[in-house]
């Protein structure tokens, strides 16, 4: 009995320290996979607070493309350039921040004149930081 309220009692303690560092988590459903997508929601503070129809997006499209691909090619120097498949705007959900807002980039590597099977799914946050998704099989 002692165990169990000393447990409850750190538990206690540790959840609101743990609470402002859990991750959102972002999934996209694709035919029969899910794409997963980790932000810290502390980064969420430093991206402008921009919604639609309030002025120019803080990140261009031109931007994002420039920043991707040289992502792309510094992780995959195989790779002679990169083919992009879908560039999409897309709200981050925040119970601290408000409604946030980033691209999905969906791309896949190209070599020797030939596009590449692989394709990388990505966040593009109006910052220009770039979070790598992972797909899981839909159960």
């Amino acid at each position: 009995m002692k165990t169990a309220l000393t447990c409850c009692l750190l538990l206690g303690f540790a959840l609101p320290a743990f609470a402002g560092r859990l991750p959102i988590v972002l999934l996209e459903h694709l035919d029969h996979e899910v794409l997963a997508l980790s932000i810290e929601e502390a980064e969420l503070a430093s991206l402008p607070d921009w919604q639609p129809g309030q002025g120019p997006v803080p990140l261009g499209i031109d931007q994002v493309v420039e920043k991707v691909r040289a992502w792309a090619l510094r992780l995959h120097p195989d790779y002679d350039d990169v083919r992009f498949l879908e560039i999409l705007l897309k709200p981050i959900e925040s119970p601290r921040y408000g409604t946030r807002w980033h691209y999905l980039v969906i791309i896949q590597g190209r070599k020797d004149g030939q596009n590449l099977p692989r394709k990388h799914f990505l966040a593009v946050l109006f910052d220009g930081k770039i979070i790598h998704g992972v797909i899981e099989p839909r159960v």
